[in-house]
């Protein structure tokens, strides 16, 4: 793919004037590896503003229309549910892509995919997940790598008895180290109310929306999965909303996440977005052996990883921009510990699904 018709100025400076001729095959091929990669329901919304400048869209009003009607089945089903665990009174903050489809983007057929997360206090723990099973859902195994699964902030998700829905439970925001600062506590503290249609929840503050956002993708070795996590920055951006930037930061140092939380930063200016949206101080570049690691994440974001890294390179995003040194070590141990003995990914003393 030709990085040089590149999306991602469209993408993060809504005011990006496009050179003669950009919306070309390469542009469109772009346009298209994007859709692949996130949706095109969420690829044509980054995508208007351009298009309308250009007087062509880079993909097709009718694959963007069946996109939003699949998110709109799909969301239909998700605020069933999160009404649901709503009337039970048991206090739960939503997370993530579901609580983004509903404040940061206009209309939530425009981010409705995948699963609901949602954070639940470790002592509501057993009631949430009894009223779950009680309803026909299931813990679901997914596949996971040899030493198992090691996430200690979450569980397999459970799946209703239609497969319309998933439902991944939280104890923790997110794995560690974002815990070690985000607690469960804290983002209960400052959570605040969105509707999503006519069920009022909680969900996250905008600076701790914001963190999950860095750390999923630091967690996604700013991968191909990690792309839908950095266009909720760019929304959460786009949306004007207030961001207590001196919490982002006490959260990145405390936690030890302050480096991949630069990365991403500085990701998304070397793509196109203006820089002074950013503090200075969590704009940072990084230097020696990391800087010539970062190049080549930039030139696989800019070209949508039409060609995947290995797993070298992979291994050396993990070790030099995803983690910070007593992380790396922390993930290592548990990965030999999974080795030996792998968890299954249930909750505690959880009965057997049928």
């Amino acid at each position: 793919m030709d990085a040089s018709a590149s999306v991602w100025p469209a993408i993060l400076d809504p005011d990006w004037t496009p050179p003669s001729g950009w919306n070309g095959p390469a542009a469109q091929a772009a346009a298209r590896r994007l859709a692949d990669l996130v949706s095109p329901a969420l690829a044509g919304y980054f995508l208007e503003p351009v298009a309308e400048r250009t007087g062509a869209a880079p993909l097709p009003a009718e694959t963007i229309r069946q996109s939003r009607l699949l998110n709109r089945f799909a969301g239909g089903i998700q605020r069933k549910w999160a009404a649901e665990i709503a009337d039970t009174g048991i206090s739960v903050v939503f997370l993530k892509g579901f609580v983004f489809a509903h404040t940061v983007y206009p209309d939530p057929d425009i981010r409705t995919i995948g699963d609901i997360d949602l954070l639940v206090r470790d002592r509501d723990l057993g009631a949430l997940v009894a009223f779950l099973q009680e309803r026909g859902f299931v813990f679901e195994d997914q596949p996971s790598a040899p030493w198992g699964f090691i996430s200690d902030a979450s569980y397999q998700p459970l799946r209703s008895a239609d497969g319309h829905c998933y439902i991944d439970v939280h104890v923790q925001p997110d794995c560690y180290p974002a815990y070690r600062s985000l607690t469960a506590d804290r983002l209960f503290a400052a959570s605040e109310v969105f509707m999503a249609g006519e069920t009022a929840l909680a969900g996250p503050s905008p600076a701790h929306a914001l963190v999950l956002c860095l750390t999923n993708a630091a967690k996604d070795k700013f991968g191909p999965f990690s792309v839908r996590k950095m266009l909720d920055i760019a929304a959460l951006l786009r949306a004007g909303v207030e961001i207590d930037w001196a919490e982002v930061a006490m959260l990145a140092s405390a936690g030890h996440f302050a480096g991949p939380s630069r990365v991403a930063f500085a990701l998304l200016i070397r793509l196109g977005l203006p820089a002074n949206r950013i503090p200075h101080g969590l704009r940072e570049p990084p230097r020696g052996l990391r800087a010539a690691v970062f190049e080549g994440l930039a030139r696989d974001y800019r070209t949508l990883f039409w060609a995947e890294p290995g797993p070298l390179r992979v291994l050396a995003r993990e070790l030099c921009l995803c983690t910070e040194p007593d992380v790396a070590l922390h993930n290592a141990l548990l990965r030999a510990r999974g080795l030996f003995a792998p968890r299954r990914g249930r909750p505690p003393g959880h009965r057997a699904d049928p």
